[in-house]
């Protein structure tokens, strides 16, 4: 249970990391520091979730466990290309701190969060339900022994 507890604080981290930078405003050092905390994060999920397919004993787990091996990798490629977005669009303002709510209208950032947020909404709702699916079959072994 301590996996999908980790990959659960993991993923939602990550993905709950963009309001309090939001909140600041979407500027360019705030764009990129928001990405540079997501990127590890969602790094450790992905070898969390490698590491726990071999460990899942049911199917419903191990179908899980499968879908974020895919959905976080995907995600971490699409924060990653933001990234690199953002930090190019940096360099074009001359290395000054502008705002750049303008990336999400058009251009290769907004490319790039078209695969981020659906990848990272699946990961987020596979790791909900891998979670409470490791309780409950735990609970049902748990059961049966007593």
């Amino acid at each position: 249970m301590q996996r999908p507890l980790l990959m659960l604080a993991l993923i939602w981290v990550s993905f709950l990391l963009v309001f309090p930078f939001a909140a600041q405003g979407d500027t360019s050092y705030l764009h990129i520091s928001a990405h540079s905390l997501q990127l590890p994060l969602l790094v450790l999920a992905i070898v969390v979730a490698w590491r726990s397919r071999q460990a899942t004993t049911t199917r419903a787990q191990k179908v899980l466990t499968w879908i974020l091996s895919v959905s976080v990798p995907l995600a971490v490629l699409g924060i990653a290309l933001e990234l690199l977005t953002a930090v190019v669009r940096l360099g074009q303002d001359g290395w000054i701190n502008k705002d750049t709510a303008d990336v999400w209208v058009q251009g290769p950032h907004a490319v790039a969060a078209n695969l981020t947020i659906p990848s990272l909404m699946i990961s987020m709702l596979a790791v909900l339900a891998l979670v409470v699916t490791a309780a409950v079959q735990g609970r049902r072994r748990l059961e049966r022994v007593t």
